[in-house]
């Protein structure tokens, strides 16, 4: 039977695994670095971050708003400073450079976790391209921050101690190099974001030894060498921060932004619950992959002893799932009993995720393979119509551009993912990344940035910028911390909820540009008069007031600069 031009394109592509992730990751973030302004509110942080990690030269602790800031280690905002010099880009767009290739990582780092349980190429590269295709993902290759990078460490980390524990036919001489690196690249991770990048693969790692009953392995030489490598790796930044802020940032480090945000966070603090509803979004549209799959199963007494009774089994199939599936588990139980929680910590959860739908879904029968096409093109035609009735829908305070033509191709895939439900699972993975790569492109050019004026600080920022070029002193209050630095040029004094202090500082400065919450304005019972409000822009989830005071004479005719 001849194959169809589908299934030669597929040949081709797992051919050359590498170009194919890379060509993926390609279509969906060519010509997009620099479409849209920076977003509240980790964006514009980091951006502020790096800018002083340049200017000021603090390269160990980084600098917020001309603070140490202990949040992140600097690792990620190095990464960024080698794209910054061997490519022709400049911030922000070598941000969000940095952001597509931190995605292209955690693309290669689920093809080689895939590749390390011992599953075909084929299957490898189909997880690779199931976690493309996850609309989040796609979304998140557009957004700078740190998260991808310190995914894809994660997953290389889990691929490298599969091989180093639970491989049987690796060798003595090679499990301690596997088990080395594996510890080495989660010291790296946590050099990126935290202590999250030892955590998720070692209580993977314990989980599986546990339900395998091979606890011993752990106790090895190995283990401790490994250990070694971490501590080595880790504690190079934690030793230069000590050196260069000294031991009361090293506490607060530890303290306040690891312990603290663990046990009982002041920022993000979610239910235990939270996981449940965020991750089945997150994994859209594969979580309708629970509309094919064989869930009766779970019903049955005999899959339970049947799943317990493979604990002890050695076989290709069964060690690689077995794997998996409690690195997946494990992970989302530690994500659910921390206090505080972020959509985005999901990322790690991906790769296994990923590699266990790619494998059934190159096992279903044709049958399966239609109830999961006739879904996914039900979803986009679903989100199809919705878009081309977004501004109509969603109360947003401001109207989004380009909806029509986005609506377009989400319907538009959905029409050719039912055309192709009936075709072998590559066709219908190919065909959904193609549709995913159109809508992300038309999105990030035409919809996407309409949000700037609602997301992004930039318009307040820019003002107040040019405010102090004219000599007023720049007062923000009760903000996060840095949302304003990098589009107002320069540190802002931020004072925190103390409104007595705001009057000190308008009684000694005669010219004050003041940013605050236009809540906190209308509460402010003793408001000066000498603050007349100039600007008011809804940021995110609330307005945002810019309000001056001009009390010299070179300033006595300037109300608000030219743009």
């Amino acid at each position: 039977m001849p194959r169809t031009p589908w299934e030669r394109i597929w040949d081709r592509l797992s051919a050359h695994p590498w170009l194919a992730m890379s060509a993926a990751v390609f279509m969906q973030t060519a010509f997009l670095l620099n479409e849209r302004a920076l977003w509240f509110s980790d964006e514009v942080r980091y951006a502020n971050a790096y800018e002083n990690m340049h200017r000021a030269g603090t390269w160990v602790v980084l600098s917020l708003n001309g603070m140490p800031y202990p949040d992140k280690p600097p690792v990620y905002f190095w990464f960024l400073a080698l794209l910054d010099k061997v490519t022709p880009l400049d911030p922000p767009a070598v941000f969000y450079l940095g952001a597509a290739l931190s995605g292209l990582l955690l693309l290669f780092a689920t093809y080689a976790l895939a590749r390390s349980v011992r599953l075909s190429r084929d299957t490898a590269l189909a997880a690779a391209l199931v976690c493309s295709t996850c609309l989040f993902v796609a979304g998140i290759l557009h957004y700078s921050r740190m998260d991808l990078l310190f995914a894809a460490l994660i997953i290389f980390a889990e691929a490298s101690l599969f091989k180093g524990y639970a491989d049987p036919e690796t060798r003595h001489a090679r499990g301690w190099a596997w088990v080395m690196g594996g510890f080495a690249l989660t010291g790296l991770a946590v050099l990126v974001k935290g202590p999250l990048g030892i955590l998720f693969p070692l209580l993977g790692l314990l989980a599986y030894l546990a339900w395998r009953g091979r606890l011993r392995r752990f106790l090895a030489w190995r283990t401790l060498a490994g250990f070694g490598c971490f501590v080595l790796v880790a504690s190079a930044w934690v030793g230069a921060a000590y050196v260069v802020e000294g031991g009361d940032f090293v506490r607060t480090v530890f303290m306040e932004q690891i312990l603290q945000r663990a046990t009982n966070t002041f920022h993000h603090k979610e239910g235990p619950l939270y996981y449940f509803a965020v991750l089945p979004a997150t994994w859209l549209p594969w979580t309708l992959v629970l509309a094919a799959a064989p869930v009766a199963l779970l019903r049955q007494r005999s899959f339970w002893y049947e799943t317990w009774a493979q604990r002890q089994d050695n076989s290709d199939r069964v060690l690689g799932r077995t794997w998996l599936w409690v690195h997946a588990i494990s992970g989302f139980v530690l994500l659910s009993c921390l206090s505080g929680k972020v959509v985005i910590y999901v990322l790690p959860l991906f790769a296994p995720m990923a590699i266990l739908t790619a494998h059934s879904l190159l096992e279903w029968d044709a049958r399966r393979r239609a109830r999961l096409g006739t879904a996914f093109a039900a979803f986009f035609l679903l989100l199809g119509a919705a878009a081309l009735l977004g501004n109509v829908l969603v109360p947003f305070p401001v109207h989004i551009t380009g909806l029509p033509l986005t609506g377009g191709v989400l319907l538009a895939t959905g029409a050719a993912l039912f055309l192709m439900r009936r075709r072998n699972a590559r066709t219908l993975l190919l065909c959904l990344l193609l549709g995913v790569s159109l809508w992300i492109q038309t999105a990030a050019r035409v919809t996407v940035p309409s949000l700037d004026v609602v997301m992004s600080p930039r318009q307040t920022g820019e003002l107040m910028g040019r405010y102090i070029d004219q000599g007023f002193k720049p007062v923000a209050y009760d903000v996060y911390s840095g949302i304003f630095t990098w589009y107002a040029g320069e540190n802002i004094l931020e004072i925190p909820k103390n409104l007595d202090r705001v009057q000190a500082v308008l009684d000694e400065n005669p010219d004050v540009v003041l940013v605050m919450k236009k809540k906190h304005w209308q509460e402010w019972d003793a408001r000066p008069s000498s603050l007349h409000i100039v600007h008011e822009q809804f940021i995110a989830d609330q307005p945002y007031l810019l309000l001056i005071q001009k009390r010299t004479e070179k300033n006595a005719d300037t109300e608000k600069p030219t743009p």
